[in-house]
């Protein structure tokens, strides 16, 4: 009786014994296999369905593991190639390809709240790029995960921390930031600091650590004590952080003139105390704390080096599982765990936790390779199977365009690009946050991923097609659907270029073949029957600008299957 009082006293601990997500995966061996499996992933499933045609699957995997359609040649390539290991193969080439680490480097920044600017009302650009370009490479290097995590939670932490750790540390230095003599200084440096914990919770351990700041966690067994015991691992950064300039290569790159400095982290030589928060409220200070884990993780004494460590270590029960399921959604729409921003109490159980536990431990002791697991996952028979339609993220749209047009400029790196606005878009933005002018010289063409992130004032394609304004971290994008979607790809004017350009090309063919060209490039297949017959009824002379005009508004072009 007296110990089943003691549980109800601190349901946190019956919640640390029982709750799945802080039990260590269980290592389970592989079941046996169906016939249909092409890889051990499917062993942990009940059935599939058939597999999509050869078309459909190399613009699947095209679209992604590198953002992009599949070009003419490389249809024609893996069509007649009739090698029994043709589609992994084909896998291996696109996830060697440098666009590969631009597709994932597009969702991880939306981890890591990447932008431009600083936010805010005066939301002033500021020189970010340099995080974006080592997401970037250290996606395509196929860096493991567990340094890709202690480089950029505490890369300057380091011993004897090169350059590139440096700026992987731009990781927290996105968060929004107050700039000047703001009065309420303080209050923005406390947000930033809470900001920084937050979002770690909520890429690394899939916990929404944030309903600890008031008062004790309602639901995941996280103390507010246990909070700001959190928050202290974080509040040791002086609120400005630390400007690095960049030597070597990497940058003696200039624009307008001025030398670029990377935005890093650095620690205060004389440590900041930590106080709980009473209520929440940053000017009412409570019990004085110390840096540490919560009693659920051991509560031993950590820095932030420390931290990082510690959640890509051995013991850590969240931290692979959290990545292997972000993985999952990528490839299929949804993950094993829906709720991929929340592993806690109130989130969802995993829809098939063996298999989640055996790609989590694959994952953790095999060395941390990104590259492996998406190819285990994009190889298995449930990747390949037949799927449901889901609409492509705003950058893939508008990169597709580019690309079936023609006018993609395929240059990596470098600081952000401005491409073309409709007409009137940011008219009325602080002068503070400087003109919108249209790159030159074929930078406006380039990867969306390229685009200049203006948080107050995102660029309309990308927010029109849910992409989000990066003020805070996005686990996971809305899919709508509405009609200033439709809207945008019929009259946006960069759309209406891009369709233009693609009619240009197709005027240069000769009019037996244009149809087929047509469809191939936009959708990576031939026309049918039945669509040869009604396009036969179309003038010669407005085939090529009608096409260009319907393939860009087909469902089947919008949408990956």
């Amino acid at each position: 009786m007296r110990a089943l009082l003691f549980l109800l006293a601190s349901p946190s601990l019956l919640v640390a014994e029982t709750h799945w997500a802080f039990v260590p995966p269980v290592d389970a061996a592989v079941p046996a296999a169906p016939e249909w499996a092409r890889s051990p992933v499917d062993a942990f499933l009940h059935e599939a369905s058939d597999l999509a045609d050869q078309r459909q699957l190399m613009r699947r995997l095209s679209l992604d593991l590198r953002g992009l359609p599949v070009s003419l040649m490389e249809q024609e390539a893996f069509l007649k190639d009739d090698h029994p290991e043709a589609l992994s193969r084909l896998t291996d080439r696109f996830l060697a390809s440098p666009l590969y680490g631009e597709r994932m480097a597009q969702d991880w920044l939306d981890l890591a709240r990447y932008a431009d600017t600083t936010g805010h009302a005066a939301d002033q650009p500021r020189t970010m790029w340099l995080y974006r370009d080592w997401v970037i490479d250290a996606l395509n290097t196929d860096m493991p995960y567990d340094q890709f995590t202690v480089e950029q939670l505490a890369g300057d932490r380091l011993a004897n921390a090169t350059e590139s750790q440096r700026i992987a540390t731009g990781f927290h230095r996105n968060s929004m930031q107050a700039l000047g003599n703001n009065p309420r200084k303080e209050e923005f440096r406390v947000r930033g600091v809470v900001d920084r914990m937050d979002v770690t919770g909520q890429v690394w351990l899939g916990l929404s650590l944030a309903c600890a700041e008031c008062h004790d966690h309602t639901h995941d067994p996280i103390s507010q004590k246990e909070y700001f015991q959190l928050y202290a691992i974080f509040n040791q950064t002086p609120h400005y952080g630390e400007k690095f300039k960049v030597r070597g290569p990497r940058l003696t790159v200039k624009r307008d003139g001025k030398e670029v400095e990377a935005q890093i982290m650095n620690t205060l030589e004389t440590p900041r105390p930590t106080y709980i928060h009473v209520r929440g409220n940053f000017e009412t200070r409570g019990e004085q704390v110390s840096a540490k884990l919560p009693a659920l993780f051991g509560g031993s004494e950590v820095d932030r080096l420390g931290f990082a460590r510690w959640l890509v270590s051995a013991e850590q029960p969240l931290t692979a599982r959290v990545a292997v399921n972000r993985a999952w959604e990528c490839f299929f729409g949804v993950g094993l765990v829906r709720t991929a921003n929340d592993f806690g109490v109130n989130g969802e159980h995993p829809t098939q936790p063996k298999l989640l536990d055996w790609l989590a431990l694959r994952f953790s002791r095999e060395g941390w390779s990104m590259k492996r697991l998406h190819r285990d996952l994009v190889t298995s028979a449930a990747y390949l199977q037949s799927s449901v339609r889901f609409r492509m993220s705003a950058e893939a749209l508008r990169d597709q365009a580019l690309a079936v047009s023609g006018l993609l400029v395929d240059v990596q790196g470098g600081p952000s690009v401005f491409p073309q606005q409709p007409e009137g878009v940011g008219e009325f933005r602080d002068a503070t946050a400087g003109e919108w002018t249209v790159s030159e010289d074929g930078d406006q063409y380039r990867r969306s991923l390229y685009t200049f992130w203006q948080r107050m004032a995102p660029h309309p394609a990308m927010t029109t097609f849910d992409a989000p304004s990066r003020e805070w971290c996005t686990v996971t994008r809305s899919r709508t659907n509405t009609p200033m979607q439709a809207l945008a790809m019929l009259n946006d004017p960069a759309m209406v270029e891009a369709q233009t350009a693609f009619a240009e090309h197709l005027d240069e063919l000769p009019e037996s073949s244009r149809l087929t060209h047509a469809f191939c490039l936009a959708l990576a297949r031939q026309p049918s029957a039945v669509e040869r017959e009604r396009w036969g009824s179309v003038p010669v002379s407005e085939l090529s600008q009608t096409l260009a005009t319907v393939l860009f508004n087909l469902d089947e072009f919008l949408t990956r299957e």
